[in-house]
């Protein structure tokens, strides 16, 4: 029992300064952690990506700290090594169907096809950029669903980004009798997508009216004009009501389809 004692006794020192180092260590990470946050914030890095730096950095500081606390305990950092080896690699066994998922989120974080908070259209999806995870991209749509995406999908599939521009573009097809004079109808189209709240009118955003194709019942006309990305929706269905009237006040109608029942008696 004494000699345990002394043992303890002399053990006391480097227990001691292991703790030390152990506070010391964890102060030290959290003020890395605060200052690399605040430089990150300072240069606009998207909040994903920052996000995966910080839990970087928080994780190859704890582990210096373990082993330099091991160290100074006296216990072999090589068999531990080997432990934390084999233990990665059982997590890579386990997560190997996520490879490809942890990868293209890299990809996705580093090339930044889009970032956090960015209008994208996946698919049937559309929404806004919520959070890049290493696994999924996770968006929230208009109407407050929020849609998770493995990366691998994103980065092997088609995906719109409408916030890469500050401006963007409104389309909306309009069918017309094939009675309607062509070139009073385009000029009623023009004029109502010149009048529309929060469309740009400059020369190089002017709205264009184009005869696109012949219908089967109608003419159909293609109405394109842009504005500002978050005033997307209030000039599409501005312009949706604009041009309705328009066509109303000027006598031009819109075809609609028909049936004619024609009875026969037997």
């Amino acid at each position: 029992m004494d000699d345990f004692l002394k043992k303890l006794y002399d053990f006391l020192p480097t227990l001691g300064i292991a703790l030390v180092i152990l506070v010391a260590g964890i102060l030290v990470t959290i003020l890395i952690v605060h200052l690399a946050r605040k430089a990150m914030n300072r240069s606009h890095i998207d909040p994903s990506l920052a996000n995966f730096f910080i839990r970087l950095i928080r994780i190859v500081c704890y582990v210096m700290i373990g082993i330099a606390v091991l160290t100074r305990l006296g216990v072999s950092t090589t068999g531990l090594i080997a432990c934390f080896s084999a233990a990665l690699a059982a997590v890579a066994i386990a997560l190997k169907d996520n490879i490809a998922d942890i990868a293209s989120g890299i990809v996705i974080l580093f090339t930044r096809p889009f970032v956090t908070g960015d209008f994208i259209a996946f698919g049937n999806y559309k929404g806004f950029v919520e959070k890049i995870d290493m696994i999924h991209t996770k968006i929230r749509t208009y109407d407050l669903t929020e849609v998770i995406i493995p990366n691998s999908k994103v980065t092997t599939a088609e995906v719109n980004n409408y916030s890469s521009s500050p401006e963007i573009r409104v389309e909306i097809d309009v069918p017309v009798s094939y009675t309607a004079d062509i070139a009073q109808t385009k000029d009623v189209l023009y004029h109502a997508a010149r009048s529309v709240d929060k469309t740009l009118t400059d020369d190089k955003y002017d709205p264009q009216i184009r005869l696109e194709r012949y219908g089967d019942s109608a003419l159909e006309f293609k109405v394109r004009c842009w504005c500002h990305f978050e005033d997307y929706w209030p000039v599409y269905y501005g312009l949706m009501e604009k041009l309705k009237n328009a066509l109303d006040e000027n006598n031009i109608p819109i075809p609609y389809n028909q049936l004619d029942v024609h009875i026969i008696d037997q």
